[in-house]
């Protein structure tokens, strides 16, 4: 994987884009903080990601903020649960492995790292077979995401050292260069081409 390319694109699309972006992630993390005191707060986690995940799917491939994105895949309300269930399924395997020791936790993380991308794509996929194939995903690119999270270590040193100011600057950037990595690894296994949108399928002139 290219991690250069997917970086380079990830600034290219948010130029004039940035601002708007980061506006729209400072609203649902106020919408997310002020509910997670309530029941209802950790559904939110999954709602939030999968919107960012459209919303900036759509910014890489069609080079245009489209607010309207965030709620797509969410007319489908069994859809919407399926996507939910994923979401919070990843957060419990993931925090079971941390508290069983941290690498489980790394390597269970970055394994399912793909299911509820996976699962938002395709709403026919059933909850636990969004986790398989993100499994079968992940099968050998499992160090290659964590070495693609490590070259942002300067980046997240930055967002410590200024007390999160610098987080303005460097969240948008990485959240599209995490949506980039996915675009990426599905085309690179023609097997998950099913599970990427028709009409944002990525063309072979898109890497050239």
């Amino acid at each position: 994987m290219d991690f250069k390319q997917i970086k380079q694109e990830a600034k290219d699309v948010l130029v004039g884009n940035r601002l708007i972006l980061l506006l729209v992630m400072i609203i649902l993390g106020a919408i997310s903080t002020a509910l997670g005191a309530i029941i209802i707060g950790f559904v939110l986690i999954p709602i939030v990601n999968v919107a960012l995940y459209y919303l900036l799917k759509h910014l890489i491939l069609s080079k245009k903020l489209v607010v309207e994105k965030l709620y797509d895949q969410f007319k489908d309300f069994e859809h919407a649960i399926k996507m939910v269930a994923v979401g919070l399924l990843v957060q419990v395997i993931t925090a079971l492995g941390f508290i069983l020791f941290i690498v489980p936790g790394i390597i269970l993380g970055l394994r399912y790292s793909q299911a509820l991308r996976i699962m938002a794509e395709n709403k026919d996929l059933e909850i636990l077979e969004a986790l398989r194939k993100s499994k079968e995903m992940m099968d050998g690119h499992k160090w290659e995401l964590f070495l693609f999270y490590l070259s942002f270590f300067g980046h997240f040193l930055l967002v410590i050292i200024t007390i999160g100011l610098y987080g303005l600057y460097f969240m948008p950037y990485f959240l599209t260069c995490d949506a980039n990595y996915y675009l990426h690894l599905s085309e690179q296994n023609k097997i998950f081409k099913q599970y990427l949108s028709p009409e944002y399928e990525i063309k072979d002139e898109d890497y050239n």
